[in-house]
């Protein structure tokens, strides 16, 4: 089992792990700033750039499950135009578009709900069913054997030490005659750039 932590728009080594071994995502750690919990990172003309989701401030320690979006800016809308100016030539943004559309014009309340909803619509869009995905329904502080921790290895605030090779294989990104290629940005860069030929780099090693 591998113990995962919650991501928005994952990194393309999370979605490793969801579609090949069974998961567990960690809902009941504290919040941290500047994590994938609320930020995915995506390919731009003007280089990598961070799409962050505004979140409620906080007094003291909350639990991941209990983080409200601060809904007072209209940040959806900022982020899908940030995605249509960065993938709108990329082969595959039309033909995807209207789905992750949806996720984006609805109103969420709480971050988790969010992120697992647009988790589970870009797991159908891959084309993947009854994937063993689970929920944590208390907090590990020390993971048990049968788990291998990666919680703190998707941090944005330090490299990856325990991720596996597959980032580092180059596929087609829209910039890369520009900076070349980016390894392990958000799914997004990899759904737009390949498409379902996604499934294939996933089952990489």
């Amino acid at each position: 089992m591998i113990l995962l932590p919650i991501c928005y728009a994952a990194p393309i080594a999370y979605y490793y792990y969801l579609i090949n071994f069974p998961c567990q995502i960690e809902i009941f750690a504290s919040y941290h700033k500047q994590t994938y919990a609320n930020r995915c990172y995506i390919a731009t003309s003007n280089g990598v750039e961070a799409l962050s989701i505004p979140i409620e401030k906080n007094k003291g320690k909350t639990l991941i499950k209990d983080i409200k979006i601060s809904n007072i800016t209209n940040w959806q809308t900022t982020h899908y135009r940030a995605m249509s100016s960065a993938y709108s030539s990329s082969p595959f943004f039309e033909y995807f578009s209207d789905d992750i559309y949806e996720t984006y014009s609805r109103r969420y309340d709480f971050l988790l709900d969010f992120n697992l909803d647009l988790q589970a619509r870009i797991i159908k869009l891959l084309n993947y069913k009854n994937l063993n995905i689970s929920l944590s329904h208390t907090y590990l502080s020390n993971a048990y054997k049968e788990y291998l921790d990666l919680r703190q290895e998707f941090s944005a605030k330090k490299p990856f030490l325990e991720i596996p090779n597959i980032i580092q294989k180059p596929y087609h990104q829209v910039f890369s005659y520009k900076y070349g290629f980016t390894p392990n940005l958000s799914i997004f860069d990899l759904l737009f750039n390949i498409g379902h030929e996604a499934r294939i780099y996933l089952q990489m090693v």
